[in-house]
C-alpha cells in the first residue's frame, strides 16, 4: 500500500508541478486593407474599393512550441471609391474569406516571438448601390491561392501576447451573382452588377476564365493571441 501511495504522488507532483504547454491559440486581428490588381479583365480593384477594414478570428492548434495551424474568418467592410459621391447614390460593400493557415513562430519563448503564417481559402466580395433610377448588388467568389503573414508577438501576459503584421492575400474570382434593376452610371457597384447581370435582371453563374485574373489585398494591422 505504501508504494502505491508513494507512486501516484510522484505522477501528480509531476503533473501539478511540469504545466502542459498551451495548445491552444485564439487570434484577433484588425488592420487596413488596400486592394491591387482586377476584379475582372478590364477592371481594376481600385475602381470600386479604396480600402477595406478586415475583423479576423483564428483557432489554432499547437503541434509543436513553433508550429500550429487552423482555422480563420475574415470580414472587411469596405471603402467604396469616389465614384459614389454623386447626389442621391448610396453604395456598401463588404470583402469576406474563409480558410485554413499554418502559423511558425520563431522563439515561441523570447521575449519578442517572430512568426510567419501560409494560408488558403475562399473570398467573397460583395457591393452594391442605388439611386432614383435604379439599384443593383453584385457578389464575387473564388479561390483564394495563398495568404502570406508576417509579424512579431510580443508577450504581455502569461497567456497573451500582441504584435504588429503584414500581410497579402491573392486570389482570382470564378464565380459571380448580380441582381437589381442598374440604370446609373454613377456607381461603380451598378456597374459591376450590370456586366454580370445585365440592365434589369438577375444572373448568377461562373465567370468565363477570358475574363478570370488576379487579385489582391494588402493588409497592415495587430494581432492579439489568447493561449489556452
Amino acid at each position: 500500500m505504501k508504494k502505491l501511495l508513494a507512486a501516484v504522488a510522484v505522477v501528480v507532483a509531476l503533473a501539478v508541478g511540469a504545466p502542459a504547454q498551451a495548445q491552444v491559440s485564439l487570434d484577433l486581428k484588425l488592420a487596413y486593407a488596400v486592394p491591387s490588381g482586377n476584379l475582372v479583365t478590364g477592371g481594376a480593384m481600385s475602381d470600386v474599393w479604396s480600402g477595406a477594414l478586415p475583423i479576423e478570428v483564428a483557432g489554432r492548434y499547437r503541434f509543436t512550441p513553433n508550429l500550429s495551424a487552423g482555422l480563420y474568418f475574415q470580414y472587411a467592410p469596405g471603402f467604396i471609391n469616389s465614384g459614389c459621391s454623386a447626389a442621391g447614390v448610396s453604395c456598401s460593400g463588404y470583402d469576406m474569406r474563409f480558410g485554413l493557415e499554418a502559423v511558425y513562430g520563431f522563439m515561441p519563448d523570447g521575449k519578442v516571438n517572430p512568426w510567419v503564417s501560409l494560408g488558403t481559402g475562399w473570398e467573397w466580395t460583395r457591393f452594391s448601390g442605388s439611386a432614383a433610377d435604379g439599384s443593383g448588388g453584385v457578389t464575387f467568389s473564388g479561390w483564394e491561392y495563398f495568404n502570406v503573414q508576417v509579424g512579431a508577438d510580443f508577450p504581455v501576459a502569461k497567456a497573451f501576447a500582441i504584435g504588429p503584421y503584414v500581410g497579402f492575400f491573392g486570389g482570382s474570382y470564378s464565380y459571380a451573382s448580380a441582381s437589381g434593376s442598374v440604370t446609373t452610371g454613377a456607381s461603380p457597384a451598378m456597374k459591376a452588377a450590370a456586366t454580370v447581370g445585365g440592365t434589369s435582371a438577375s444572373a448568377s453563374g461562373s465567370i468565363d476564365s477570358a475574363f478570370r485574373t488576379f487579385h489582391g489585398w494588402w493588409q497592415f494591422g495587430l494581432k492579439g493571441t489568447l493561449n489556452l
